[in-house]
């Protein structure tokens, strides 16, 4: 059987639009692209944290240490630092302005004065100033 022949009895065979095919990859591409740029770029935190360790002192103070991470051109942070009880209720808070060195990196410690003995302190979380 010919090509003709099967054209007449089959119909043309569809053919793929090259120019849609490619538009729909560059657009694919882009979305990806922008979205990898956003995921490491524009979403990363400014500041990052860990807690190191606390010290209960006494009924009226804890000591709270922790090491901060400056991202992104971030020169200071304020952080908010928790004092809790045996029942997770906060007993005592401090906010605490940090400046990073050179390389961003700093580890303070800060001591809160608490209503009650606490149990624990942690930072709740930070924020690049």
């Amino acid at each position: 059987m010919s090509d003709t022949h099967l054209h007449e009895r089959y119909g043309k065979p569809r053919t793929v639009n090259r120019r849609l095919v490619i538009a729909v990859l560059v657009v694919l591409a882009a979305v990806v692209l922008a979205f990898t740029y956003w995921v490491t770029v524009i979403d990363r935190d400014k500041v990052t944290w860990q807690d190191h360790s606390f010290d209960v002192r006494s009924a009226s103070e804890v000591v709270v240490t922790f090491d901060l991470q400056l991202h992104a051109g971030a020169e200071r942070a304020v952080c908010t630092v928790h004092a809790l009880n045996s029942l997770n209720t906060e007993v005592g808070r401090q906010d605490v302005e940090v400046e990073g060195d050179a390389d961003g990196r700093v580890r303070m410690t800060v001591t809160i004065p608490t209503s009650e003995e606490a149990t624990t302190g942690l930072v709740s979380g930070c924020l690049a100033a």
